[in-house]
């Protein structure tokens, strides 16, 4: 009896539909080269290549290039209909320089090479100069509106639009939301650049009234302060929580990033006016937004400020949560006061994702209860599928957040001031169904304990993404009086004659942690993989830190040059055949540090240079100490 070859073409288009979207779930690259193997290819990735576009305006004239491309390749595949969520970026300002607009992609997160590696996290620059009111209202039909048209045509040729987002500098144009409103009264308009510029005129201007009472309006983010660079007082975040409370009837996300901008202490002031209040708003109604986020620079959240929030929104609808950070340096944070207050105060039933941000506060005053609190902070929100956690957290609040919330966890990220190495087999014993980790991890020169620590990563089961701080820095010294490390005669002496704790053998230490290349990124995913139990790890990021930072001490710099250079961050990704292990292996932020290198010195200080030759003697081909070193391997 012979047997019927079964192809691809001669499959029911259901069937390749669910092959295509497997493909697209393993390695999205490859759906590509999926639609294009066959008529019937084509017919069933068309909905997963065209779902999400995104377009990035520069001028006017690549605004109609671009737009008009787009449309013309959406109706030659005949896939306009397929398309369900639209993104634009950048900046279209007719009479404005380039230079004039603020660029995000420029910010010193992109410059430091960690957007790379921080691609979840939304930082940005606190000391830039910010203008609530840096632009015009666009008037209806004006040329500034018009220059929207291929957009708006764009819109026009999308019958299945669901979403919309807005992420560009410029204000949202009349037409724009005229064509939503029109075309596509179903669809959700995320705004990630909504701010009122008028709010100091008393009556904000009757179109940006309109835009923030839209029925489409789903999703805000909203950048404010108490006083921008011209010196006037911003009430973007009174405003937005009145929206929440009812203004904008579908509004359901919001962001607010707090900045601290430049300002001239001549033009700084204490006195701010009260706020009067949007029209329309008669301070009655609660909304139920189901995603708040809550971000600044410095300072601490404090209960009034959730208070108001709390008159505004019920948080027993809230599904997400983040509660400080915006800074690496700075972030804001909740002290043990405001955790007490939610604590006793709020309620989150339905609570699935919470990002916390954590600080003592105890500069000048004792906190004796900080752990208490904090431990009935997180005991009064029911199980969580992502915590984040930043902060100090002392071995009692891990434990209490483990034995809460480890069962029902799917993403956990521990970015704690304390070690964190003695709690991976606590993790992987309480959190069984734990898909993505971040945890740091002290770096000690690749020795037998160290590879004890990612060896223990592989006995957890469900583990599939994970992300490692390497943290190299030395927080002991000057800190901790039992700190005694055995160096050899010549590293017991100081490193420099200023500093009463750092030795030559806690430098040498610094610069063998910092010095992680691509074959110790190999050998650590490498040593994960071979003892993985249960699903395979899908993909390891690096990211290394802190070289040469002591507790206590100025020396810093003079070491950062080498560690800088030597603290490469890697992101390892399985290939996705599961007839192989071969991997890829890229490092992150390598165009940011090489340009770093090229503006630099080339010169070490001379103590660091005698240890680092000490430790990597020159090679005969080395153009500079760059070339000379390695990572130590790690031991078994």
């Amino acid at each position: 009896m012979g047997t019927t070859k079964i192809t691809i073409p001669s499959l029911p288009l259901e069937i390749v539909q669910q092959i295509a979207d497997c493909v697209e779930i393993v390695h999205r690259p490859s759906l590509f080269a999926f639609s294009l193997a066959s008529r019937a290819c084509h017919r069933a990735a068309a909905f997963l290549v065209f779902r999400k576009l995104s377009i990035t305006i520069h001028n006017r004239e690549g605004l109609r290039r671009d737009a008009d491309r787009l449309v013309e390749t959406l109706f030659r595949a005949d896939s306009a209909r397929q398309v369900q969520n639209i993104t634009i970026k950048g900046a279209l300002r007719l009479n404005t320089k380039r230079t004039d607009i603020y660029n995000p992609d420029e910010c010193w997160l992109r410059r430091s090479g960690l957007a790379e590696i921080l691609v979840d996290e939304e930082l940005m620059d606190n000391s830039r100069r910010y203008v609530v009111y840096d632009e015009r209202v666009i008037e209806e039909s004006s040329e500034e509106d018009m220059a929207w048209a291929p957009i708006v045509s764009l819109l026009q040729a999308l019958p299945g639009l669901r979403d919309l987002v807005y992420d560009c500098q410029s204000q949202l144009p009349p037409s724009l939301l005229r064509a939503l409103h029109e075309q596509h009264p179903l669809c959700r308009l995320h705004h990630l650049t909504f701010r009122f510029r008028t709010l100091l005129w008393g009556v904000p201007y009757p179109y940006e009234m309109e835009l923030a009472t839209s029925p489409s309006l789903y999703r805000v983010r909203v950048t404010c302060t108490y006083q921008d660079s011209d010196g006037d007082f911003d009430f973007n975040r009174d405003a937005v929580m009145e929206l929440a409370a009812g203004l904008a009837p579908n509004l359901k996300e919001v962001t607010i990033l707090d900045l601290n901008p430049y300002l001239s202490s001549s033009q700084r002031s204490v006195r701010k006016p009260s706020w009067q209040g949007l029209p329309g708003c008669i301070g009655e109604g609660t909304g139920s937004l189901t995603s708040l986020s809550l971000k600044g620079f410095e300072g601490f959240i404090r209960p009034a400020q959730l208070q108001s929030w709390a008159k505004h929104t019920d948080f027993a609808h809230l599904q997400h949560l983040v509660l400080g950070g915006l800074s690496l340096i700075f972030p804001c944070g909740l002290s043990g006061e405001t955790m007490e207050w939610i604590a006793r105060n709020l309620s989150f039933p339905y609570l699935k994702t919470l990002v916390v941000y954590l600080t003592r506060d105890d500069t000048f005053i004792e906190r004796p209860h900080y752990n208490e609190n904090a431990i009935s902070f997180f005991q009064a929100i029911n199980s969580l599928e992502e915590l984040s956690i930043n902060g100090p957290m002392e071995p009692q609040i891990i434990d209490a957040v483990l034995n809460h919330y480890g069962p029902t966890l799917k993403k956990l990220r521990f970015n704690p001031m304390e070690h964190m190495s003695d709690r991976i087999v606590q993790i992987q014993a309480q959190c069984p169904v734990l898909e993505e980790l971040a945890i740091p991890v002290m770096r000690n020169k690749s020795s037998a304990s160290e590879t004890e620590i990612y060896k223990c990563f592989g006995k957890m089961k469900s583990l599939r993404f994970l992300f490692l701080t390497l943290d190299c820095a030395n927080w002991r010294i000057g800190r901790d009086p039992t700190y005694d490390p055995c160096f050899n005669e010549g590293d017991q002496e100081l490193a420099w004659i200023h500093t009463k704790n750092v030795k030559r053998g806690n430098v040498r230490e610094a610069l063998i942690n910092s010095a992680v290349d691509e074959t110790l990124a190999r050998s650590i995913w490498e040593i994960i993989a071979e003892n993985k139990t249960g699903r395979r790890l899908e993909q390891l990021k690096l990211w290394t830190k802190n070289g040469g930072n002591f507790a206590s001490t100025a020396s810093t710099y003079a070491i950062s040059t080498a560690a800088k250079s030597m603290s490469r961050s890697w992101l390892i990704k399985r290939l996705p055949r599961d007839d192989t292990e071969d991997i890829a292996v890229k490092e992150l932020g390598q165009c940011a540090r090489e340009t770093h290198e090229r503006e630099s010195s080339k010169k070490l200080e001379c103590v660091v240079e005698r240890i680092y030759h000490s430790i990597w003697p020159r090679k005969k081909d080395s153009k500079n100490w760059r070339d000379d070193w390695s990572s130590f391997p790690l031991e078994s």
